[in-house]
């Protein structure tokens, strides 16, 4: 009997999170999936339910430490071969720095950069040794190199959350894990827009796709849906 395997959504009740829960599903995976607040979580409970034993829904708020921790102690005697740290919000609707108050920039920053390395980094200890992966849902916008300008505050806050996963692959170095930062391209969700490119099924077909492929690769890249690597 082939071994299960067991992956890790956060920020799964809905766009992405909930496409990447249904294509870990298809492919006979069981899933973890957190959702802010589980009994709203329809879509993600019903997929729950018409797949008994095979999802588990818990609660993870990302903007409070506490969830953070339960979930690391929620995964105890679990092992995780992938882990995709799913979290984004846009900012305030200005978006300028000009105009950016303290109290903006970081509930900015702090969800869409520092909670997400929170959750990974307590997260790790369950990632499967050797072959497992630990993936976050960043932006072609998180790019220095590639910047246009425009969208000034988000593209800092996943800049920010690039750095601080490139400081973390230095933390994890030994356990020969996969570290991606991933695009998923620009997508159609609430934030993406209905004008977005790229369907959530596709996104979320290509992001498993490209997460499996990264499988026991050992290093930290920054990489689209595609699996074409991103400029830093």
């Amino acid at each position: 009997m082939a071994e299960k395997k067991l992956a890790l959504v956060v920020g799964a009740n809905r766009g992405i999170g909930l496409g990447v829960v249904k294509e870990f599903l298809a492919k006979g995976w069981d899933v973890v999936a957190t959702a802010r607040k589980p009994a709203e979580a329809t879509e993600l409970n019903a997929l729950a339910a018409a797949s008994p034993g095979r999802v588990t829904v818990t609660k993870l708020e990302m903007n409070n430490p506490d969830d953070h921790d339960a979930l690391a102690a929620a995964l105890a005697g679990k092992t995780v071969d992938i882990a995709l740290i799913n979290a984004g919000v846009s900012g305030p609707g200005h978006r300028s720095a000009n105009q950016a108050t303290e109290a903006e920039i970081g509930a900015l920053m702090y969800t869409n950069a520092l909670a997400p390395i929170r959750i990974a980094r307590g997260v790790a200890p369950h990632v499967k040794t050797g072959s497992g992966v630990i993936a976050f849902t960043s932006s072609v916008m998180g790019s220095v190199a590639v910047n246009p300008g425009g969208h000034e505050l988000y593209r800092a806050s996943k800049a920010a959350l690039n750095s601080l996963a490139r400081g973390l692959w230095g933390e994890l170095a030994g356990r020969h894990l996969t570290l991606l930062s991933m695009h998923p391209g620009w997508v159609r969700t609430d934030m993406g827009g209905q004008s977005a490119a790229v369907s959530v099924e596709d996104s979320a077909r290509g992001m498993v796709t490209v997460m499996l492929a990264q499988q026991g690769k050992h290093h930290h890249v920054y990489i689209d849906y595609l699996g074409k690597e991103i400029p830093w």
